[in-house]
């Protein structure tokens, strides 16, 4: 957690820079910018972290939520997970909360055409496998 903690702030300080009221904190704008997440997951995402819903994350709100998910125990980080689905906030998750929020997964697939992963084919690479 000591490693984390310096990093995190520095994440923060950024973050309020690019805010449009940076004693509020970190814009709902400016989190999902940075964390490139699927469209509905970014979005449960900032809303689980802000606490008191005024649509900004404050340095209480932004350390606490990245302590959650990067530094916490087990049964802290399943808590944060069953938050992200549980849309209403009643303390369940229902079937509609899961198809809701897996269907806004992006679906990958592999590129056809790629021997396998780590070839480097850049021009001016060649074909090295690393």
């Amino acid at each position: 957690m000591k490693v984390c903690l310096p990093y995190f702030k520095d994440i923060f300080k950024d973050l309020c820079s690019r805010s449009d009221d940076k004693a509020k904190g970190v814009n709902k704008i400016s989190f999902l910018d940075y964390c490139q997440l699927p469209g509905l997951v970014a979005e449960r995402l900032f809303a689980v972290l802000d606490v008191d819903r005024d649509n900004y994350l404050d340095s209480r709100e932004f350390m606490t939520g990245l302590l959650r998910i990067y530094c916490s125990q087990f049964d802290q980080k399943m808590k944060f997970v069953f938050d992200m689905y549980d849309f209403d906030n009643d303390q369940y998750i229902t079937k509609t909360d899961i198809t809701t929020i897996i269907s806004c997964m992006p679906v990958v697939r592999a590129a056809a055409g790629i021997e396998r992963e780590g070839k480097f084919t850049q021009e001016g690479g060649g074909a090295t496998t690393f």
